[in-house]
Formats: structure tokens, C-alpha cells, sequence
């Protein structure tokens, strides 16, 4: 009896595994370990970038399995696996909060693992609420049941400590309140044939007429804690971070005809700075909101002193909305996780600025996810060149076009943005109408070793 997809998914997990093992061997990094009590290099994007063939055997393999799990697992048991996915989440944060990852370590050994009796003495927690909470966090591959009711860090929830980049990918209540809204908004509401970004899920969970941007600038201080300002400023400002290595390794900035490069809604900078850092031949301009450039400027002037003094760096407020300052063909300009936050027709307005200030050799970089749609179910993408001989007699090997369950970020983010902006990730052929109809053409496309890629965009002439 033929089981061609379980036999096709299994040959390509193989040689995905194999592959991901070889390139783990020529890069010299030491083997993966859940019962590790120290960060593997694999575990912090931002510090470390993997070769080519390293991130795609990764992301393949990630795909392989999780493509298995949907073609054996029981609809039912999915269904449910989905639905509690919420309680790891919270189980996750309320660990943090109560300050147990942190505490389990920092013991003296911390692989042998901490009596949940103790944490809940020490913290002045109920143990019988704190046991399922943990076990609930380790089932979910964040922690290890060292012994009946004892628990342990693993490799993974290492992340999550005091001082760590993840710790900003902690879950807030903000967004929980908007994505249970999306079911009456997309059905029921008064807004369900609305693009408008004031128009959203968002606008319904906080009861305002403001877009999530500017409520949030109304409210900081008010209707959201200081806390949670500061995660969300660390969580996006992490998932930025996530892609800055890639963005500066793999797109060929050499290329670039322009002297100077604008980085519009660049933040606190760091992309600009690891391009300078990269490529000091540039200049470059540091665009955001008002609210947003005070800070910026006192952290390059912090960091980076000279090139603030020289020129060679320059921070300058600036309203997407508004006509691009910067004219001529002596800029390129960034637009890194801008447009994905806003319908189309903002995302239009914006682009539009930006390109009738672009000159004949000016391009225009956005940086976003590059949704692929699997408009059938049997629409694949090879995976041969992941084989270690190329001239070996190999199975069917291949993965659905938009690489599987690897592909549930983008979707998960697109879902964000459509409830919070009226906003979404894009496809390839998206992208070509929205530039299109600005007056551009793409002119190529980079896929990054992140979950985002570069399109690169000039006028269409």
C-alpha cells in the first residue's frame, strides 16, 4: 500500500535533519540539548547568524514536522492543541511575573530542579495552583519535570530570564482584548466591510475612534501601565532586532548607487547603526515621530558620538503621511515593518511619498514578510538542493509551496494587523499592484535568513 505523502514528508525530514547535522558540524557549534542549562548560539537571533544552508535545513525540518503532525495528529486532538494554546502562553508569563524563571536560574544547580514547594514558599504562591502551571509550561517543551513536582530551566526558557532578549515577547493583555474582538468584528460589526485602520478590532476591544498608534501615544500613562509600555516598545523593538544581522549580511549593499541611506520609521536606530557599522562609506538619516526622535537622538549621541558630530548620521522627525523631504539621487530609503501595519490605501499614501522623492538610481527597500499563498493543496517546492549529492538517486522530496507550518508566523502576524490597523502581510503579487500602482517596479527580491525579506523597488521608467 502507497502512503505518498507520509513517505515523501518523511524522506524529506531526513534529508532536512541530515543537512541541518552537517551544517551544525562545518559551523563548529556544539550539538542541540534540551537538558542544557546554557543558551545554545542557534537560540539568539540577533547574535548569531546562521549560514545559508544552516537556516533553510532548519526551517525545513521545522516545516517536515509540523507537516507530519497535521497529517497523523486527529483533527480533534489539533482542535484542542489550538485551543489551549493560550494557557501556555499565560502559564509562560505568569512564571515570569511571579519571578520563578528567574529564581530557578539562578540555584546552585540548576539542572537538578527546585521542588514546586519550595518556589511556592519562596514566592508566597499556592502550590496546587503553581504545579499544573508548571507542568502545563513543560509539557509545551518550556521547562523540565525534573522529578514528581520539582522542575527545571531548559535550554530554551533560558531566554526568557531577566535581561534577555525574549523576555520582551512576553504576552500582553492589549492584545489578547483586540484578537477576542475579531470574531464579532469580522462578522457581525457595523465595521465588517470597513479597510479603514480606525475601523478595526482594535476600535471595538477599547470602545475609541482612534487608530491604534495614536490611542496608544493618548493613553500611555493612563489605560495601559508603564509596564506594558515597555513591553511593547521591547517586543517590537526584539522583533525587529531578530532580522538586523540578516538585513546587513545578505542584501548587496555594495550595489547601491546612493550616497546616503533614509531610514524611514527607523526607531531607535539600530538598523542604520549596524549598517554604518557594516558599510562606513554611507551616510544616513534616521527618520520617525516626533515623539520618537528626541530619545533616538540622545542614544546616537550616546553611541555614536562622531558620526552625529560629523554629519555622517542625522536624526530628523518626519510624518510618513507627509511629502519625503530627502529628494534626489542621492538617497535609498528603508521601510522596515512600516507597511505591513496599515490597508492599503495608507500603505499606497506612504510608498507614494517616498517615490516621487526617489532620483533614476534611488531604490526603495521594504522589509517585511513575504507571505506565499498555497493556492492548492498538492502546490510544492522542491527540496533537492538541500541533498547532500546532488547526483544520488533520490525519493520525491518536497514541501508545500508556502514551506508548511513554518509559514504560521507570517500568518499569525497578519491576523494581528488586520485586527489592530485594518493591516496585513502580503503576498508576492500584492506587493507588484501596491508598488505598481506607485510608480515602481520591483526589481528584485531577497529572502532573508529571517522570517522577512527584502523587496527592492525603483521608479518604473
Amino acid at each position: 500500500m502507497a502512503h505518498a505523502e507520509l513517505d515523501r514528508l518523511q524522506a524529506c525530514l531526513n534529508i532536512a535533519l541530515d543537512t541541518f547535522r552537517k551544517e551544525m558540524d562545518n559551523s563548529q557549534l556544539p550539538p542541540l540539548s534540551q537538558h542544557s542549562s546554557v543558551e545554545h548560539p542557534l537560540d539568539d537571533p540577533t547574535t548569531y547568524l546562521p549560514s545559508t544552508a544552516l537556516f533553510e535545513a532548519r526551517r525545513l525540518s521545522v516545516a517536515c514536522l509540523e507537516e507530519l503532525k497535521n497529517l497523523v495528529q486527529s483533527p480533534w486532538d489539533k482542535r484542542m492543541d489550538e485551543m489551549h494554546t493560550a494557557h501556555v502562553v499565560v502559564c509562560a508569563d505568569t512564571l515570569i511575573k511571579a519571578g520563578i524563571i528567574d529564581y530557578l536560574s539562578d540555584v546552585p544547580n540548576p539542572s537538578q530542579g527546585v521542588p514546586a514547594a519550595e518556589l511556592a514558599s519562596k514566592f508566597e504562591l499556592d502550590s496546587q495552583k503553581l504545579v499544573p502551571i508548571l507542568r502545563c509550561y513543560a509539557a509545551s517543551g518550556w521547562a523540565r519535570e525534573t522529578r514528581d513536582s520539582s522542575f527545571a530551566l531548559n535550554r530554551c526558557s533560558r531566554t526568557f530570564i531577566k535581561g534577555h532578549a525574549g523576555r520582551g515577547l512576553m504576552t500582553l493583555s492589549v492584545f489578547m482584548s483586540v484578537i477576542q474582538t475579531v470574531p464579532h468584528w469580522v462578522t457581525e460589526s457595523d465595521w465588517k466591510l470597513s479597510h479603514s485602520p480606525a475601523q478595526a478590532a482594535f476600535q471595538i476591544a477599547f470602545k475609541t475612534p482612534l487608530h491604534q498608534f495614536s490611542w496608544v501615544m493618548q493613553n500611555r500613562e493612563t489605560v495601559i501601565s508603564l509596564s506594558e509600555l515597555i513591553q511593547v516598545s521591547n517586543s517590537v523593538r526584539f522583533f525587529s532586532n531578530m532580522s538586523t544581522p540578516s538585513i546587513v549580511a545578505d542584501y548587496p549593499w555594495e550595489q547601491l548607487e546612493t550616497s546616503v541611506i533614509v531610514d524611514c520609521g527607523g526607531g531607535r536606530g539600530g538598523l542604520v547603526a549596524a549598517i554604518l557599522d557594516a558599510h562606513p562609506s554611507f551616510r544616513a538619516v534616521l527618520q520617525d515621530a516626533e515623539n520618537v526622535v528626541a530619545l533616538t537622538s540622545s542614544i546616537m549621541k550616546e553611541r555614536r558620538p562622531r558620526d552625529v558630530e560629523s554629519g555622517v548620521l542625522k536624526v530628523e522627525a518626519h510624518d510618513l503621511f507627509q511629502p519625503q523631504p530627502r529628494i534626489g539621487n542621492e538617497y535609498s530609503f528603508i521601510l522596515r515593518y512600516v507597511m505591513h501595519n496599515w490597508p492599503d490605501k495608507e500603505a499606497a499614501a506612504i510608498l507614494g511619498n517616498v517615490a516621487r522623492a526617489l532620483g533614476p538610481k534611488s531604490k526603495i527597500l521594504i522589509i517585511d514578510m513575504l507571505y506565499v499563498p498555497n493556492v492548492d493543496s498538492t502546490a510544492t517546492t522542491s527540496a533537492k538542493s538541500f541533498l547532500p549529492d546532488n547526483g544520488a538517486k533520490r525519493p520525491d522530496c518536497s514541501i508545500p509551496s508556502h514551506f508548511g507550518s513554518a509559514s504560521k508566523l507570517a500568518g499569525a502576524f497578519s491576523v494581528h494587523m488586520l485586527a489592530t490597523m485594518n493591516g496585513c502581510e502580503r503576498s508576492l503579487r500584492e506587493w507588484e499592484i501596491l508598488v505598481k500602482g506607485c510608480g515602481l517596479r520591483i526589481t528584485n527580491v531577497y529572502q532573508l535568513r529571517a522570517h522577512a525579506s527584502i523587496i527592492e523597488c525603483a521608479l518604473d521608467t
